[in-house]
């Protein structure tokens, strides 16, 4: 696994040497009068971080007190707290985006539907009526010749969605007022679900928000899903066979209660409850594998998800997900909500789960067949083997294909690099 921090306390001291040495460097060549000051600044830095290494000697990066606002009201909604985003710079001289790094105003990947999202007016009152509404909504294409599904998903607070490396969705509010989503993609069965999982906070740097009492209150997280198919049955959800694995951890008080074995990263140890001040507490960082999202990426080493009560979580009184308990609290199959083993103070969180089954032919025909599909072949044929058309003009294959019977047929697509053929099902 590729992580952020350093590989040892040595290493990671040597670091840090070198970017106070810097500085030491710096303050002598801006102002060559105060060279002592400089020292002093030097030393009381550095006796600082070694007091910091006798507390931790894991592998992530720490950094201490507040970060810094950069992005101001990255989402607004009236009766939500402060979306901002910012950055931070660890002791090992790294620059860390937080809560998280997110694709939220990234216009190429692609938004959820709101179930249930008070800050756009859209409040479905049960699932029957938001699925009739979507009916015709638009699906992210992963596997041309795949089935239909779409998740379900109550996230707190945030989340990004992949199914085989592929961006199929993201949430619409960062923050707050909590809601929910749905996602609708195409893929063959089996595929892989990956996730982004944020618990944003308000105290950028210290995963902590205001309540009554307190600026440093530390609020937790979850998040549920449920896959359904194309004639709305559960096929999947979220459960302890899912892997969750940390890389934001805070707000913690003293770094000692931090625990890593192999790669399980515990903070399970450390203090959770509300601070009169804390403005100088620590967050710990790890940065993301490469191709964490993709189909084979290696997880095996990842700790498993652990699963919460609702209660716990806290979702009984919000309508964004009790107006949908047929899909999340399904008797047949109870959608439980996952995080890491530390629910409040572990933010950033990646989650990966790998939907089994097979799917064929007859998992699609009754689905409705995709014009967009059908028009990127070369080579159509009806089963008889009788060709339908073949050619590489758009123009001409829409012209024939509107008024194509419903059925299944074979495409054919040949070029340079040899010919591919798939079963497409149709329906008018």
């Amino acid at each position: 696994m590729n992580n952020n921090g350093p590989s040892s306390s040595a290493e990671s001291a040597t670091v840090t040497f070198r970017w106070y040495t810097d500085l030491f460097d710096m303050s002598n060549s801006a102002n060559h009068s105060m060279p002592f000051i400089s020292c002093v600044c030097l030393a009381v830095c550095l006796a600082s971080y070694v007091s910091i290494l006798a507390q931790y000697t894991g592998t992530g990066s720490v950094t201490q007190g507040a970060g810094n606002v950069d992005t101001p009201n990255l989402f607004y909604c009236v009766k939500g707290r402060p979306t901002n985003l910012g950055t931070i710079k660890s002791l090992d001289g790294r620059t860390w985006t937080v809560p998280a790094a997110v694709n939220f105003t990234d216009k190429t990947f692609p938004a959820s539907l709101d179930l249930h999202n008070a800050c756009s007016g859209v409040t479905y009152a049960n699932t029957a009526d938001a699925r009739k509404a979507f009916e015709n909504s638009s699906v992210i294409t992963v596997d041309a010749d795949g089935e239909v599904f779409s998740a379900y998903i109550f996230a707190d607070n945030y989340f990004e969605m992949y199914v085989n490396g592929v961006p199929v969705g993201k949430d619409n509010v960062p923050f707050t007022q909590f809601n929910s989503s749905v996602v609708k993609f195409r893929a063959r069965r089996p595929f892989t679900i990956a996730m982004l999982a944020v618990d944003w906070e308000e105290n950028l740097g210290l995963g902590s928000e205001s309540m009554p009492g307190t600026q440093y209150h530390p609020g937790d997280a979850g998040i549920v899903v449920t896959i359904t198919d194309q004639s709305g049955a559960i096929i999947d959800a979220t459960s302890p066979a899912w892997k969750a694995q940390v890389y934001y951890t805070s707000p913690i008080q003293e770094l000692a209660c931090l625990q890593e074995n192999g790669n399980v990263r515990s903070s399970a140890q450390c203090f959770s409850g509300d601070a009169t001040d804390g403005s100088r507490f620590y967050g710990v960082h790890w940065e993301r594998p490469a191709g964490w999202m993709n189909t084979d990426f290696d997880d095996s080493q990842w700790p498993q998800a652990v699963a919460f009560a609702n209660n716990t979580v806290g979702v009984d009184n919000k309508p964004a997900y009790t107006n949908f308990r047929d899909v999340f609290d399904n008797a047949s199959r109870d959608a439980e909500f996952i995080w890491t083993s530390n629910l409040v103070l572990d933010n950033e969180v990646l989650l990966r789960y790998r939907v089994p089954g097979v799917t064929s032919v007859d998992d699609k025909a009754h689905e409705g067949g995709d014009l967009n599909t059908l028009l990127t072949c070369t080579e159509l044929y009806r089963m008889d083997g009788s060709l339908v058309v073949s050619t590489t003009d758009a123009h001409q294959l829409r012209m024939i294909l509107e008024n194509l019977q419903s059925g299944i047929y074979l495409r054919v697509e040949r070029s340079d690099f040899g010919v591919s053929m798939a079963l497409i099902p149709y329906v008018r």
